[in-house]
Order: structure tokens, then C-alpha cells, then sequence
């Protein structure tokens, strides 16, 4: 018991995630187009979000939270074997979509344009 809290507080310490600023990868498309994609920003804000920076993880991508229920869901549905008919999934997976497509929008709409 003494060594699973010892890993957690080691896990769950800021100079453990700090050091996984190194780790991020380059997005491939904003290195290719330079805009960009849909998906930049989620990396750094959950990295935010374990530190417990939730409004600058807000701020660094709007959908880390509904994207992590999202996958929270899909891994309680095939635990437990819930909704055989995917509705809340389909649900769940359209309002996502949704919120991602508006984010990305609203963060072009507002990015300095040169």
C-alpha cells in the first residue's frame, strides 16, 4: 500500500508533468500548412487538467472534458456491456464532434491574421 501512494504522488506531481512538456508531439499538419488542425492544443491541456489547471485548460482546448467523457463512456459501454444499440454513444460522439468543429472555429475566427 505505502508504494502505490508513493507512485501516485510521484505521478501526480508538478515536476513529473512538467517534464512531459518534453514529450509532446509536433502536429503534423500545422507543421505542413501552418494552420492549426482541429486536435492542436489537446496535448497541452490535459496536461493542464492533471496539474488541475482547469481554466487554462479551458482555454488551451474547450473540448478536453467532453472528449475525455466521451472515452470514459466507451470504456464503461464495453466494460459492462451498456446500450447494445449505440444510442447514447452516437449521441455522445455527434454533440463532441460538434463541440470540437465549434472551437475550431471560434479559435480561427479569433487567431491574428498576418
Amino acid at each position: 500500500m505505502a508504494y502505490a501512494s508513493r507512485w501516485l504522488l510521484v505521478v501526480c506531481s508538478l515536476e513529473g508533468f512538467s517534464r512531459m512538456q518534453e514529450w509532446l508531439l509536433p502536429c503534423p499538419i500545422k507543421i505542413v500548412i501552418g494552420i492549426d488542425c482541429p486536435g492542436c492544443g489537446f496535448q497541452r491541456s490535459l496536461l493542464a487538467l492533471l496539474q488541475g489547471q482547469w481554466q487554462e485548460s479551458y482555454r488551451l482546448y474547450p473540448p478536453t472534458v467532453p472528449l475525455l467523457m466521451l472515452l470514459l463512456y466507451i470504456i464503461l459501454k464495453n466494460t459492462f456491456r451498456l446500450d447494445r444499440r449505440d444510442t447514447v454513444l452516437k449521441v455522445l460522439a455527434v454533440m463532441c464532434g460538434w463541440f470540437v468543429l465549434g472551437a475550431y472555429v471560434m479559435k480561427l475566427w479569433h487567431a491574428p491574421h498576418p
